[in-house]
């Protein structure tokens, strides 16, 4: 029996020393094109925030938040933190951390906040023409139910951003988009 543990452990140990040599071999990666839509979202941004509670169709409640994005691990990947003081309903924090996955051509990324006890998984794509990044995301909540939601950012400048989320809802072969909040951002100097 020890014979068979030393000899897994040498096998276990020479695939470690070669997966290392290759690690050394291999350049290591650096932001291309589609890091620079993170590139110019990093900063801190104070945001006009508006949840449809009752309703797209209701007047929404309002708030005002902060966004602070930074740049991580060789700017390959961005990470937020956003805050914001929702009234009767608390103290709202979330966090995202999001990266290109060049195998997909798709962002990619996961999000989490205190009113959620299930992280998101993102996926999106950026239309360059449009300034426009479209994310799609689901969760699975406490029911055991999926909830599907999309999140457009659009930027009309490199400091000024509306971002938008909707609740993807399937009515038969339709799906429909229902407002659930939107924000204006400005990043500050």
């Amino acid at each position: 029996m020890r014979t068979v543990n030393c000899a897994i452990a040498a096998s276990v140990m020479c695939l470690l020393a070669a997966a290392g040599a290759q690690a050394q071999d291999a350049p290591m990666p650096k932001p291309g094109k589609p890091h620079e839509v993170f590139a110019k979202d990093a900063g801190t941004w104070d945001c006009d925030v508006k949840m449809y509670f009752a309703g797209p169709d209701m007047p929404p409640s309002e708030f005002k938040g902060l966004e602070v994005i930074e740049l991580v691990s060789g700017d390959m990947y961005l990470r937020s933190t956003f805050t914001c003081k929702m009234g009767d309903a608390g103290d709202f924090e979330g966090h995202s951390l999001m990266g290109y996955d060049p195998r997909t051509k798709k962002y990619v990324g996961t999000w989490v906040d205190n009113f959620t006890s299930a992280p998101s998984a993102l996926e999106g794509e950026y239309d360059e023409a449009a300034k426009t990044l479209t994310i799609h995301s689901s969760v699975v909540d406490e029911g055991g139910e999926t909830l599907n939601s999309k999140q457009v950012t659009t930027w009309s400048d490199d400091s000024s951003k509306k971002f938008e989320v909707f609740l993807v809802v399937e009515a038969g072969d339709e799906k429909i988009d229902v407002k659930l909040m939107d924000m204006t951002a400005k990043k500050r100097k």
